[in-house]
């Protein structure tokens, strides 16, 4: 007989993950690099949205999810060029909407005796039910001239990769891919703030004023209870 997959609550799943630390927010603001260093510094886990980008596509297809097959099917100047910047603000925030449970997955999936630092794209209304304190997570949201610096920033080190390795592809339009894709990542930061503002959930807005040194102590700090009672269960008795 098949094995049934026993389904949780809400509430049991916050339980369950009450050992993930969320840096969380829009594109462009910092993130990878902040909870990088922190899992460095205190040898926590990391998951890194990013990095399960394919595997999660991959598991929603074999989901029978159409609308992550049609993007996969598309040119990129179907995906960035073609379309309007409203279309792609859109089908970002429905795509990731439905990404989040297979975050929830996979966080359940990893050890619980170690603090977990989860970063990405992840918005505030999806990480709320699953919160124990509000120390448990912050959101990052660049400004509009940060974002586009980063993004550009981005693009330039991704082209570099790409040529070095025989995998270019720009389209017809790189610009214009560009421009709609730093436009997106603009209107996605608004979308979080709002989110978190309404939710009255921890926000930082990144403008460029402040050292990843001192935005990574920020967040540190916003972790301190956390980190805190980790230091606590290490101390010899």
């Amino acid at each position: 007989m098949e094995e049934k997959k026993q389904m949780l609550s809400q509430s049991e799943i916050a339980k369950a993950l009450t050992h993930v630390l969320w840096v969380a927010g829009s594109p462009c603001s910092g993130k990878s690099m902040i909870s990088h260093t922190i899992t460095r510094i205190y040898v926590f886990l990391d998951y890194h949205l990013d990095a399960l980008a394919e595997n999660h596509f991959a598991r929603r297809v074999a989901a029978g999810d159409a609308e992550a097959q049609a993007f996969l099917n598309m040119s990129m100047d179907q995906r960035w060029v073609e379309r309007s910047v409203e279309t792609l603000v859109q089908e970002t925030v429905e795509s990731w909407t439905r990404d989040f449970q297979l975050v929830i997955e996979d966080l359940l999936a990893m050890p619980k005796e170690r603090i977990i630092v989860a970063e990405g794209n992840f918005f505030p209304a999806c990480v709320a039910p699953y919160l124990s304190s509000n120390h448990q997570a912050i959101w990052l949201t660049p400004t509009d001239t940060f974002c586009e610096q980063a993004r550009r920033r981005k693009k330039a080190d991704l082209t570099r990769r790409q040529k070095r390795h025989g995998m270019f592809n720009e389209g017809s339009d790189p610009e214009k891919h560009l421009r709609n894709l730093i436009e997106r990542d603009r209107q996605l930061a608004r979308y979080v703030k709002q989110q978190a503002e309404e939710l009255h959930l921890p926000l930082l807005e990144v403008d460029g004023s402040r050292s990843p040194e001192e935005m990574t102590e920020l967040v540190e700090r916003h972790f301190d209870p956390y980190l805190i009672q980790h230091f606590r269960k290490k101390k010899p008795a």
